[in-house]
């Protein structure tokens, strides 16, 4: 029950950070100076998608009585490297290791879920 509190808590502090985000961004696109590069606007961009994903996380928690599946959290960390890939296209190194460990976290889902359904 005291985990059950804890998640929801969580979730209610991780809506607010959101709609803070939500508000930041606004006020990027509405704002009629230029002040901001597209790096800082794209910046913000991930780090809503970031609290939305974690909020996500605990909506899903809360409706499995405390527990997340393997499959969601692969599926949260394959989104979280694609969003570096995106912002990281100018360095090489980076952009192959993220393809690798999106490679991996795939090769790992279908495994995963073979052997699953073998059980």
């Amino acid at each position: 029950m005291l985990l059950i509190i804890a998640l929801a808590l969580l979730g209610i502090l991780l809506i607010l950070l959101l709609f803070r985000e939500i508000y930041s961004l606004l006020d990027a696109f509405i704002s009629p100076s230029i002040s901001r590069s597209n790096a800082e606007i794209m910046d913000e961009i991930i780090v809503f998608f970031l609290f939305f994903e974690f909020a996500a996380m605990v909506i899903s928690a809360l409706h499995h009585h405390g527990h997340t599946s393997i499959n969601f959290l692969m599926g949260l960390g394959i989104t979280a490297l694609l969003r570096g890939l995106i912002t990281a296209h100018s360095n090489l190194t980076e952009v192959i290791g993220n393809s690798v460990a999106i490679l991996l976290l795939v090769i790992g889902m279908v495994i995963f879920n073979r052997n699953i359904k073998e059980m």
